[in-house]
């Protein structure tokens, strides 16, 4: 039951990491000047210091779920299902296009994630 939690909490905080980057990097924007400027200005923001500690947060718990999960298990559920939130946070957040091929997509990923899970 714990490995489920373990697994869910680093599926939520790998997409919020990456959801604080996106954010946090909409902010900086596009590099202009020097790449060290640039990156002070991007690291001294605080959705990306955010975004990276949701991440390392999130790459810990996975290390717990490998230390008692299969790789072959445990990789494509998280990675897969985290694309999946991913894409729909990009819709719903930031308000990506979302194609009919994104959700034949997403129907085709968690038909995957549901045969490897076998």
């Amino acid at each position: 039951m714990i490995q489920i939690l373990y697994m869910i909490g680093a599926i939520l905080l790998n997409v919020c990491g990456h959801s604080f980057l996106k954010a946090g990097m909409t902010r900086v924007g596009p590099i202009t000047g020097s790449f060290l400027h640039y990156a002070y200005n991007a690291v001294t923001t605080p959705l990306v210091i955010l975004g990276l500690f949701s991440y390392v947060a999130s790459v810990s718990l996975y290390m717990l779920v490998l230390s008692k999960t299969d790789l072959s298990f445990a990789y494509p559920l998280l990675m897969s299902i985290g694309y999946v939130l991913i894409v729909l946070v990009s819709f719903l957040i930031f308000k990506e296009p979302f194609s009919a091929y994104k959700w034949v997509g997403i129907v085709l990923i968690l038909i995957g994630v549901i045969l490897v899970g076998r």
